[in-house]
């Protein structure tokens, strides 16, 4: 046990000195940014596809704006709360420093807490709990979100107790020596850009320091996703992953030396290094990807006729002359495959983004498949109009750089949009977009994602695709 306290002063000290003003940082950039979340291309369980009405998704995304607006009004008396009570740094309570809080709870987008010690995880139908026996601690308690989306109201919270008083913990019913992740699956879950923002680099984030000597507890567990990516799990655990709220973990208290709830998270499909574990950075999630699915190419060469995947959405958002452009990409002398990947079958199609070079679309949630490009390919955004191009450069253009792929960004003009179709060429929504988009995420997702599809005008677009052509070369 001594040795555990030792470990959980060290690790707490190198973390959670940092955590507030990290925090506070990250809490701005959030604000920011929730309002442009706004991935639709994939349902969960509804759709045999990867392609999904950006009705349901709208709505679902609308409440996470209202979420945040509801709370952004707290954020300064919250964090002004808690730098009034925090301790300063020499602080001591009776001979001994005082103890570090074991979690973050100030992060206006996720919650995570380090637990190190005797940790006992109750398992029990939405009611789970964590309890720390300490006798250095007085009595603390949090509740937990374990889902990086703080404010999601379809998720249970988690428990977190330390106490100094061993009764009050329940006692151990199966005893584990390895490193166990509380974390839940729901909110998002299903469509494929959260599928990966939310959970899957999370949870590397979080668990790739173990080596697979490590222990998923999930709550709200959804066998078929689990499935789904099974790959990635088998490679992340050794170990079966438990259903709290199942048979197997209501009512049974799992005893391990380290507990995590929720999970790291740093920004949108991007890893910051120096707060990571082991300095884990995005090539690390794409490599880990590739050998996940066993994808060969690790970095795109010289070729002559590099392949170019043009993402063929179903509904929305998709290219009208789709025969078209692969000819103009022909005629610049790339080998065209289109595609657009099915619900399930993740393996097949990350075989196939991986061949390419090049991979073209529009924005949304299939353009997530960048991450099992080589390295050195190139990924072209195309961005309907109008004034979507924050939104879309905050959800690829960083996290494909950091994975190693050259990002290009091509937005369309009027003439290039359907929605002329429905709407004069003098309407606001093309003279003055910010007036539709001050209108709230709803009625600008209505208009410009879910009525909008693109006819892309392929001499303008002709210099995007010699772009990448050169960057190809230019190896």
């Amino acid at each position: 046990m001594g040795y555990e306290k030792n470990k959980a002063h060290n690790l707490m000290s190198l973390i959670e000195a940092r955590k507030l003003g990290l925090a506070l940082l990250a809490g701005c950039c959030v604000v920011i940014f929730t309002y442009f979340i706004s991935m639709s291309d994939t349902t969960g369980n509804r759709q045999p596809y990867a392609s999904y009405t950006v009705r349901e998704d709208a709505v679902a995304e609308t409440q996470i704006i209202q979420q945040t607006l509801e709370i952004a009004g707290k954020e300064t008396e919250d964090l002004s709360e808690t730098n009034a009570n925090a301790p300063a740094d020499d602080e001591t309570v009776g001979d001994q420093k005082r103890e570090e809080p074991i979690c973050d709870v100030v992060n206006p987008r996720s919650e995570f807490c380090d637990i190190v010690g005797d940790v006992r995880v109750q398992g029990g139908g939405n009611s789970s709990a964590v309890t720390l026996v300490s006798p250095r601690r007085g009595e603390s308690r949090w509740q937990v979100l374990p889902y990086v989306r703080k404010h999601m109201r379809n998720i249970a919270r988690v428990s977190v107790l330390a106490t100094a008083d061993p009764l009050a913990a329940p006692r151990c019913t199966s005893v584990r020596n390895v490193p166990a992740i509380v974390f839940a699956l729901g909110g998002f879950t299903g469509n494929y850009y959260h599928d990966f923002t939310d959970l899957l680099l999370p949870i590397f984030l979080t668990a790739r320091e173990f080596d697979g000597e490590v222990q998923f507890l999930v709550t709200n567990i959804q066998p078929w996703w689990l499935l789904k990516y099974r790959p990635l799990f088998r490679r992340l655990t050794r170990y079966d992953i438990v259903d709290l709220d199942g048979a197997a973990g209501a009512g049974q208290v799992f005893c391990h030396p380290r507990v995590m709830v929720g999970l790291r998270f740093h920004d949108d499909l991007v890893i910051d290094p120096p707060r990571a574990p082991r300095g884990l950075a995005m090539r690390d999630f794409t490599g880990f990807l590739r050998d996940a699915y066993g994808l060969p190419r690790g970095r795109a060469e010289r070729a002559p006729r590099p392949r170019l995947l043009l993402v063929a959405r179903n509904r929305t958002r998709r290219f009208v002359n789709l025969p078209e452009i692969a000819a103009a990409a022909e005629r610049v002398g790339f080998e065209v495959v289109r595609g657009d990947a099915k619900f399930g079958d993740v393996a097949a199609f990350a075989g196939v983004v991986n061949s390419c070079d090049v991979m073209v679309g529009v924005h949304g949630a299939g353009l997530t498949n960048f991450l099992f490009l080589p390295e050195r390919a190139v990924l072209v955004q195309v961005v309907p109009c109008c004034g979507l191009e924050v939104m879309a450069a905050h959800t690829f253009k960083r996290p494909a750089e950091d994975a190693g792929v050259r990002y290009l960004e091509y937005s369309i003009a009027v003439e290039e949009s359907t929605l002329l179709e429905e709407y004069p060429r003098e309407h606001p929504v093309f003279t003055e977009p910010e007036s539709v988009h001050r209108r709230g995420f709803y009625e600008m997702a209505e208009i410009y994602l879910g009525k909008q599809n693109v006819r892309l005008d392929v001499d303008r677009f002709r210099p995007v695709f010699l772009r990448a052509m050169a960057l190809l070369h230019d190896q």
